[in-house]
């Protein structure tokens, strides 16, 4: 009669090659899931800013009057307003939207930081609202040019370049900002 030679268990180096393709598979998937979940809330403020810009934009055209967009101080918010004396003050309406003459609320994660010209002083705050686009009845915008960080946990993702002359707005992804420079 043969002996059965049955095995019933592991050894020790097969169970630290097992753990250790674990670890290393690990290591590989965690950064491109935070990206993945990262990139869409960047985006998406990117698309309020822009947003927010084009809304000031047709509503000072139809009313012929300055509207300003801003971002707080601490860079967690976004508003919309006239551009007069009263425009950290007037009552705004929280939710996003054409209809509201003023509109004040958070971002999702992120936070939108002006950002300074090379060659200038960092933008100043004014009541609490440091200004992105002060845009004028015929559609242009009294600064040159302005350049917002959407960053998440403190890590720029994208740009948004704000075009004074035309008043336009365009995304632009990190590193191409300044020619690849930041």
């Amino acid at each position: 009669m043969t002996a059965r030679n049955t095995r019933r268990g592991y050894t020790l180096f097969e169970v630290l090659v097992v753990l250790a393709l674990l670890i290393l598979m690990t290591a590989l998937v965690l950064p491109s899931a935070e990206a993945i979940r990262s990139g869409p809330r960047q985006r998406a403020a990117a698309d309020v800013i822009r947003g927010e810009l084009a809304i000031a934009r047709s509503r000072a055209m139809e009313e012929g009057r300055p509207y300003r967009v801003a971002l707080s101080s601490d860079n967690t918010r976004i508003r919309r307003a006239p551009d007069d004396e009263n425009f950290a003050q007037a009552a705004a309406s929280s939710v996003a939207g054409g209809s509201a003459t003023v509109v004040d609320y958070p971002f999702d994660h992120v936070t939108a930081v002006r950002v300074a010209d090379q060659n200038a002083q960092p933008p100043n705050s004014t009541d609490g609202w440091v200004t992105i686009a002060s845009v004028q009845p015929d559609g242009s915008c009294l600064e040159d040019s302005v350049l917002i960080s959407i960053q998440e946990n403190n890590v720029p993702g994208l740009y948004v370049r704000v075009r004074g002359l035309t008043g336009s707005s365009r995304v632009v992804p990190s590193g191409s900002v300044n020619g690849g420079a930041q």
